[in-house]
């Protein structure tokens, strides 16, 4: 079956903050279904939720922070109320340091199995999203590959092909790797040669990687192959349109690469 069509809401945080309502029901408008939250800009999750529902938007996957022991009940509490079915790190804890030697990534992915374990018996999964450094090699191995060994399937892992084509890795390649693990994919398009230089930056939704440069485009209008990408496609359920930045009309851009998306039969939505 095609996978639904879904939005990291990320990419609209900036309208998200100036008028959080009216973004979510442009959204809606668009054909979006579904929505990927990551924090919700001067709302709670409680008056998201009410919001959601009047527009008739699903959150099934969501970027979270990794929970501790102690925020386990809270944290299922939210996301059951939220609809969520994935949950999903926009980055590890400890960022880039959990890649400094194979131990660290060991110690990474174990974090990872506990919080599995926890969140199991509530009908939710944890999952990782990658950016490009996450897939360097670690003492002659790929870190990604090690998380993947020291985890088992019910970890889930969100790739983000611009990030793996900015590895230098194959995204169709890729999104087979990881097999039954890719029930949520990112299909974000950009500028993969670009040489632009991303730093570690804190914001409200975590730490993230910026740069000056913007190599981010609309789905169909970068160096991605999105066709040959989702003719690997066998296990998601659910298609992200994302954009970490955009110079122009970004509400244009997320409406093109749902057009681009659902047009070319990679994902559908409501329109």
């Amino acid at each position: 079956m095609t996978p639904q069509i879904t939005v990291q809401l990320y990419s609209v945080r900036e309208q998200a903050e100036a008028d959080y309502e009216g973004t979510l029901r442009a959204i809606a408008d668009m054909g979006f279904g579904c929505v990927e939250p990551a924090g919700y800009p001067g709302y709670t999750a409680e008056k998201a939720a009410k919001l959601f529902a009047d527009l008739g938007l699903k959150a099934p996957t969501a970027h979270i922070s990794l929970p501790e022991a102690e925020e386990i009940n809270q944290f299922v509490e939210q996301a059951q109320m939220m609809g969520h079915q994935y949950v999903i790190t926009g980055c590890p804890p400890g960022f880039k340091e959990n890649y400094t030697s194979l131990d660290r990534v060991k110690a990474m992915a174990e974090k990872y199995c506990q919080v599995s374990e926890k969140l199991a018996p509530h009908g939710l999964q944890i999952g990782y999203h990658n950016h490009d450094w996450d897939l360097a090699m670690v003492e002659g191995e790929r870190g990604y590959q090690v998380f993947l060994a020291n985890t088992p399937e019910s970890v889930l892992y969100e790739a983000d092909i611009f990030w793996v084509a900015r590895a230098g890795l194959n995204p169709a390649e890729f999104i087979r790797e990881i097999g039954a693990r890719g029930k949520a994919l990112h299909f974000k398009d950009g500028i993969v040669s670009d040489g632009a230089d991303f730093k570690e930056a804190e914001t409200e939704s975590g730490r993230i990687m910026v740069s000056d440069a913007i190599p981010f485009r609309a789905a169909g209008t970068g160096q991605v192959d999105l066709i040959e990408a989702s003719k690997a496609v066998e296990h998601a359920e659910y298609i992200a349109v994302e954009l970490d930045s955009f110079e122009g009309d970004m509400m244009q851009a997320v409406k093109t690469s749902y057009d681009y998306l659902t047009s070319k039969g990679i994902a559908q939505g409501n329109k």
